[in-house]
């Protein structure tokens, strides 16, 4: 006769299995590290990029491809990725509307808009063959904090309406939508008075590009970006509690109003520091989060690390195919995202109001 297995052995086999998950995606990003530096114009061999990565092997031509170019584009592909992806995680929890994320609610618009005030009101040039964020002839740091001041208005808007009693997920969204277009057409109107080249400096910023990465961006980046996501994952208890009401909330003693405030204001830092040195890239932050749902269920506990792992993987996977599909001409990125990501946003905004009917 066959017992039935306790409550405490599903759990556990339950938890075993969210646990294979997360360390299976962890395991699968050196995987395709490797494989996105491997490919290109220039396919170079595993052994010899594990040769030319440990110092075994000089390899001249291909040791300068992958440390000039290949290395730190898969670098903040990952960065850029995990940062974008947490971030729309936590702020779908603290809003408890799936379809936000910095891209859908105006931030990363907001944080585009910033860097070009900064650009064309403090005279920014971009050099003509260095893309770099040190070329504009502007003080180092300032486009960032131009990104991030105009971001935190948008975030503090969205706060507001957040903290309304009758103000529903779907009006959030749609205030979103509007802060794009009015942030858009602010864009519009500096490309207009801007002169020559800074108007070139603009449109640099509404390509999200991984191939504008440095080491120095590199290593700021990749401190930033596991700082603010440490933060997030702490919170995946709180955010728990704020899915199932706030008076649920409040009864569990989380502060409900500080939660989703520094959440809001974080995702913002987050979000403009990545425009600054990136430009805008749509979509990841709002995709994945749902694919991590999907795939281990709605703990967010579980949710926010594994959207880290995916979101990773994912941009860099999109970057490694924008570099291979106009061989020898690499895409920009955020063009796939956005050609991928916006049938797949708009598929869920019809199943949500399929099912809200």
């Amino acid at each position: 006769m066959m017992t039935k297995p306790s409550a405490r052995s599903q759990y556990k086999r339950y938890i075993g299995w969210k646990l294979f998950i997360l360390i299976a995606s962890a395991v699968s990003i050196p995987i395709l590290l490797f494989l996105s530096i491997s490919l290109g114009v220039v396919r170079i061999p595993i052994c010899e990029l594990f040769a030319i990565l440990t110092g075994r092997d000089s390899g001249d031509g291909a040791a300068q491809i992958i440390w000039q170019s290949r290395l730190p584009q898969a670098l903040i592909a990952l960065l850029a990725g995990s940062g974008l992806s947490i971030t729309g995680t936590a702020m779908q929890a603290v809003l408890r509307n799936p379809l936000s994320s910095p891209f859908t609610l105006g931030i990363s618009s907001a944080a585009a808009f910033g860097a070009a005030c900064v650009v064309v009101l403090g005279g920014g040039r971009i050099a003509a063959l260095d893309h770099t964020i040190t070329k504009f002839g502007l003080p180092y740091g300032s486009i960032a904090i131009g990104a991030f001041v105009s971001s935190l208005v948008a975030t503090g808007l969205i706060l507001f309406l957040a903290g309304l009693r009758h103000i529903k997920t779907e009006t959030i969204l749609l205030t979103g939508v509007a802060l794009s277009a009015f942030y858009g057409a602010g864009i519009m109107l500096l490309q207009y008075i801007a002169e020559e080249q800074q108007l070139a400096a603009m449109v640099y910023w509404t390509f999200g590009d991984t191939q504008r990465g440095t080491w120095p961006v590199i290593a700021f980046l990749a401190v930033v970006v596991p700082l603010f996501a440490m933060w997030f994952c702490r919170q995946g208890w709180n955010y728990n509690a704020i899915l199932h009401g706030e008076e649920t909330a409040r009864g569990l003693g989380v502060s409900v109003r500080r939660v989703r405030g520094l959440t809001m204001v974080f995702g913002a830092l987050l979000t403009s520091t990545l425009v600054a040195t990136l430009g805008v890239i749509g979509f990841v932050g709002l995709v994945v989060p749902h694919l991590a749902r999907l795939a281990i269920g709605s703990d967010n506990r579980y949710v926010l690390p594994l959207s880290f792992f995916l979101g990773g993987g994912i941009l860099l996977i999109s970057d490694t195919a924008a570099r291979i599909l106009l061989m020898p001409r690499m895409m920009p990125v955020s063009i796939l995202t956005a050609f991928i990501g916006a049938p797949i946003f708009l598929f869920m905004l019809l199943k949500r109001s399929t099912t809200s009917c």
